[in-house]
């Protein structure tokens, strides 16, 4: 069983810059998947109809704070590369500029740090350039998001995925603030949430865990996380065996 947990802000090692063209010529798992943008302006689903050429309408927001774009694989996948390409049509080529490309399972609806970034486009686009990103998460994701960490605009030609799918289930942590595991099986010192988490995906005993940012040991993995108590400034992290994303067979 495979469990979503870990954000991962570490940006993949290798990144491909590209123009106009593609790393290979695997199916783009994308295409004609449901996908929204922050606040419409031009429609998200021009940024995946798999038309990447001049004259197509690219997807557009209304200025806003972190304007995104994001799509919905509907399925867990194992990501190889994403590849965005900047305005092909009009004068938009710079509203991709420090863009993030990343991916995650959940839709931001609570899993502890699940976020991997894939790579982040150039300060300076221009019209028409297309960026690669190798992106190796270890886990299954649903979710690809490309977001600007300012206030703007963000516009984008085309995102092109490619991956296949996962054959293992998913599921996730809840989490409860203010609570500490009383009975740790392993005391850690981390450097983050993500960190912990990824130590417990990797012990087959550890069924949840605690983090405190600014503890000394400040990951507690443990084998029965509902032995816990009060414990200002830690947050428990219970596997949810029984999410949306696992049936529980």
């Amino acid at each position: 069983m495979r469990r979503i947990t870990a954000r991962n802000v570490l940006f993949a090692v290798f990144c491909t810059f590209l123009q106009g063209m593609s790393v290979d010529t695997a199916e783009n798992i994308m295409v004609g998947k449901p996908s929204v943008v922050s606040i419409t302006y031009w429609n998200a689903d021009y940024a995946n109809d798999g038309n990447n050429n001049p004259g197509s309408i690219p997807a557009r927001t209304w200025p806003s704070v972190n304007p995104y774009w994001q799509g919905d694989l509907q399925g867990y996948f194992t990501i190889h590369n994403i590849s965005v390409t900047s305005d092909v049509s009009y004068s938009f080529g710079s509203q991709l500029g420090s863009a993030y490309v990343e991916v995650h399972a959940d839709g931001y609806s609570g899993c502890p740090d699940n976020t991997f970034i894939c790579g982040q486009c150039p300060e300076v686009v221009g019209k028409g350039e297309t960026f690669t990103f190798n992106c190796y998460h270890p886990r299954p994701v649903r979710f690809v998001r490309v977001w600007r960490n300012l206030t703007g605009e963000l516009v984008v030609s085309e995102v092109v995925v490619k991956g296949t799918p996962a054959t293992s289930s998913v599921t996730v942590y809840s989490k409860e603030l203010n609570i500490k595991v009383s009975t740790p099986m392993t005391s850690l010192a981390v450097t983050s949430a993500a960190d912990c988490s990824t130590r417990c995906y990797a012990n087959t005993s550890c069924q949840g865990f605690s983090y405190h940012p600014t503890a000394g040991f400040n990951c507690l993995l443990a084998t029965n996380p509902e032995d816990s108590g009060a414990d200002v400034g830690w947050s428990k992290y219970t596997l949810d065996r029984c999410s949306s994303y696992d049936s529980c067979e």
